[in-house]
């Protein structure tokens, strides 16, 4: 055995520690863990020792139904307030639309006019790209 173990590189232990290293350090019987005299107490098993275990089904239903309900309530109120804004915006608009549809209108004619310009061959209308000169 000592010389498979030295094989082993095991050479740094004392020879006393490797011939003992499975047996027990005293002589003593091992403790075990064992019930104490005349056995443990009993354990209260009884339902009514417990707490209650929550609420009923019919109760945890309703409180769903009421939850939801509710949800559903304020997704209308919510609906209706954002109807009511958008409404207000766009009476807002009808209010200022003809003022938008002049200046849209003014916009139009000036781009008509620059079109008319360029297409009469009039250099006026074409002042805009510079060096440009009319060779057709």
């Amino acid at each position: 055995i000592t010389e498979f173990l030295t094989s082993l590189r095991f050479v740094h232990l004392p020879a006393a520690v490797l011939y003992t290293m499975s047996i027990r350090p005293s002589g003593l019987p091992p403790i075990q863990d064992v019930a104490p005299e005349g056995g443990f107490k009993k354990i209260d098993t009884i339902r009514s020792s417990f707490p209650r275990r929550g609420p009923k089904g019919w109760q945890l239903w309703a409180g769903s139904a009421t939850l939801i309900a509710y949800g559903f309530y304020q997704i209308g109120q919510t609906n209706i307030e954002n109807n009511k804004e958008k409404m207000h915006e766009r009476k807002a608009r009808y209010g200022i639309l003809p003022i938008l549809q002049a200046e849209a209108d003014r916009e139009y004619l000036e781009r008509e006019y620059v079109n008319l310009k360029k297409r009469s061959g009039d250099n006026e209308g074409r002042k805009w790209l510079g060096g440009w000169s009319q060779s057709l």
